[in-house]
């Protein structure tokens, strides 16, 4: 889940924030922020930042060049939060701000009003809005059909719905499950192989069922001592339902 959105001058000012889930102080955040940009430059003697991960959070970075100054767009999520996902948002996010407002009073020409960006809120909230894959309806209707795969079969351990690029839909998954399978999907999707049919494997937690549905995946974490032949069955009847309600 996005928990906090930030727009800033590398030199410290913080010119607008969104915020979803009040966590950390904005201004604590702001300078953490401009002081880790300044670490990099100056320390690494690079500018790439690109993402740092704190404990169960990620910090997602996109840094615009300025003339002699930078503007950093930042994003604050759960680290099990899919990074491809929410790449693309950020930097849909910083092609619109950079289209709605002139740069040089961004940089060269800025006088420390930053009031008249906070309206950007309404094209941020649409960018989030717009990608939601699923409707709240069927979000329900797909909670159900979990809810009766769990009392079902008593080899089911956990339960997931994912894009499959990794966003999350559903989920009853331990977070570090969740976190290693996203870390697999996003791998793939950056090598090029961004799909999944079936995959099946047994793992230290379990096995573990993955089912291509067009563009998402169901996976199901069933017991060590499940027979293979069981869980491919689950599997693909559990998949199906869920094929019904989101295609």
């Amino acid at each position: 889940m996005i928990k906090n959105i930030f727009i800033m001058k590398s030199t410290g000012e913080l010119l607008f924030y969104k915020t979803y889930e009040d966590i950390f102080d904005i201004k604590l955040t702001s300078s953490f922020l401009s002081a880790i940009f300044s670490f990099v430059k100056q320390t690494l003697k690079t500018k790439e930042l690109s993402e740092i991960e704190v404990g169960p959070f990620r910090f997602i970075f996109e840094v615009e060049k300025a003339n002699s100054s930078e503007l950093m767009f930042a994003l604050f999520s759960d680290r099990t939060d899919n990074l491809v996902e929410l790449r693309n948002q950020l930097r849909e996010i910083k092609s619109e701000f950079l289209q709605e407002f002139d740069m040089r009073n961004l940089t060269e020409n800025f006088n420390g009003e930053v009031s008249i960006y906070q309206n950007f809120e309404k094209n941020v909230d649409e960018i989030i809005e717009s990608k939601k894959l699923v409707s709240e309806e069927i979000q329900k209707d797909l909670i159900e059909v979990f809810k009766e795969l769990h009392i079902f079969s008593s080899f089911v351990i956990s339960s997931a719905l994912l894009t499959q690029t990794g966003r999350v839909i559903v989920s009853y998954l331990s977070s570090n499950v969740l976190s290693e399978i996203i870390r697999l999907l996003e791998s793939r999707f950056i090598i090029g192989n961004s799909r999944i049919s079936e995959l099946i494997s047994l793992e230290e937690y379990g096995i573990l069922s993955l089912v291509g549905i067009g563009n998402f995946i169901s996976i199901i974490q069933f017991k060590k001592n499940c027979p293979f032949e069981t869980s491919l069955i689950i599997s693909k009847k559990f998949s199906k339902r869920l094929k019904k309600l989101i295609m």
